[in-house]
C-alpha cells in the first residue's frame, strides 16, 4: 500500500505534464504566456519556497561533502566526454555538456517536492548546490567558449551567480535560519501573514513548472538516434553514481536518511541543464547541433517522469 501511495503522490505531477502538453496542442495559450509563466516560477515561486524551507533547517557541515562530491562528478564526467561519446557513437561537441548537469530548476524541485513534501526542498537543494555552481562557473564558461570563441569573465560570471533569484531565496533562508528570522515572524500577526503571503506563493512552483514543461516538451520524428543513445548512457551513468555515493557516502559515512537518498537519487535521473541550446546561437560554429541538443533535452524529460515514478517508490 505504501508503494501505490507513493506513486499517486507522481500522478498529479504527470497530469499537470499531460495538461501543459494539451494546452500547447489546442493553442490555448501563447508562448511567451508560457515564458512570462516560467519567469514568474524561476523569479518569485521557487526562491520563495527555498527561503521558507532553510528558514526552518539547521544545517550541518556534514552536508558539504555532498555540494563537492556532485560538483567534481560533473566535472570529471564533463572532462570525460568526448571518449564517451565516442564509445556509443556520438561526436557532437555538445555531448559532455549534455552528459552532465541536471535541470533542477524547472523540474527538479517540482517533482520532489510533490512527491516527498516542501518541507524536505532542502535535502534536494543541498544536493543542487554543487551542480549549479558547476553549470554557472564551468559548464556555461565551457559552452560560451566553445560555441562562440569568447571567455565570459570571472566577474560577470561571479555576478550572476549571486544574482540567480533560486540562489538568492537558499541563501536568504540560511541567514534567517541562522540569525532566528522565522520564530521572530512567528511571533507577531504581520510576521505571521508575511510568511503565508510566502507560502502562497511557493504553493505555485509545483503545477505552473509541471505545465511549462509539458507545454515546451517536444519530439522531432526521425531524429531520435543521437539523443536516445545520449540519454541512455547518460541516466546509466548517473543512477549508477547515486547508487553507489548513496551506498558509501550518504548512508555509510554520513549517517543520513533515505529522504536524502531519495534527494541524490531524483538528480541523477533528471534531464541535462535547459539552458544547454541558448549557449548555441544561430550563427554559432556549433549551430548544427542544436536540434540535437533539443531533442536530447524532450527526450530525457520524458525518460526522467518515467525514471522519477519508479524513484518515488522505491524510497517510499
Amino acid at each position: 500500500m505504501v508503494y501505490v501511495d507513493a506513486l499517486a503522490r507522481v500522478v498529479p505531477v504527470l497530469l499537470l505534464f499531460v495538461l501543459g502538453a494539451l494546452l500547447r496542442r489546442r493553442s490555448v495559450i501563447r508562448p511567451d504566456t508560457v515564458d512570462d509563466l516560467r519567469s514568474i516560477v524561476l523569479k518569485l515561486a521557487l526562491p520563495s519556497a527555498l527561503f521558507l524551507t532553510f528558514l526552518r533547517v539547521s544545517l550541518e557541515p556534514r552536508y558539504l561533502w555532498i555540494v563537492v562530491s556532485v560538483f567534481g562528478a560533473c566535472v570529471i564526467l564533463l572532462a570525460t566526454g568526448r571518449w564517451i561519446g565516442r564509445a556509443i557513437g556520438v561526436t557532437s561537441p555538445l555531448l559532455p555538456a549534455l552528459l552532465t548537469g541536471f535541470e533542477a530548476g524547472m523540474l527538479g524541485y517540482a517533482i520532489f517536492g510533490a512527491t516527498f513534501g516542501s518541507a524536505q526542498l532542502y535535502r534536494f537543494a543541498i544536493v543542487d548546490i554543487g551542480q549549479v555552481v558547476f553549470v554557472f562557473f564551468v559548464l556555461a564558461t565551457v559552452l560560451a567558449r566553445g560555441s562562440t570563441g569568447e571567455m565570459p569573465s570571472l566577474r560577470s560570471t561571479a555576478l550572476s551567480f549571486v544574482r540567480t533569484p533560486v540562489i538568492l531565496g537558499i541563501a536568504g533562508g540560511m541567514l534567517g535560519s541562522i540569525v532566528g528570522l522565522g520564530s521572530f515572524l512567528d511571533g507577531s500577526s504581520m510576521g505571521k501573514a508575511a510568511l503565508e503571503t510566502l507560502t502562497l506563493v511557493a504553493s505555485l512552483t509545483t503545477p505552473l513548472i509541471a505545465m511549462v514543461i509539458g507545454y515546451g516538451t517536444r519530439l522531432s520524428r526521425g531524429s531520435l538516434g543521437r539523443p536516445a543513445r545520449t540519454v541512455a548512457v547518460r541516466l546509466a551513468i548517473w543512477v549508477v553514481l547515486a547508487i553507489v555515493f548513496n551506498l558509501v557516502v550518504v548512508d555509510g559515512l554520513l549517517h543520513l536518511d533515505r529522504l536524502q537518498q531519495a534527494a541524490v537519487m531524483t538528480m541523477a535521473v533528471l534531464p541535462p541543464p535547459f539552458v544547454i541550446p541558448l549557449f548555441v546561437a544561430p550563427d554559432s560554429r556549433w549551430a548544427y547541433d542544436r536540434e540535437y541538443a533539443i531533442n536530447t533535452l524532450s527526450l530525457a524529460t520524458v525518460v526522467t517522469l518515467v525514471a522519477f515514478s519508479l524513484v518515488a517508490v522505491a524510497y517510499a
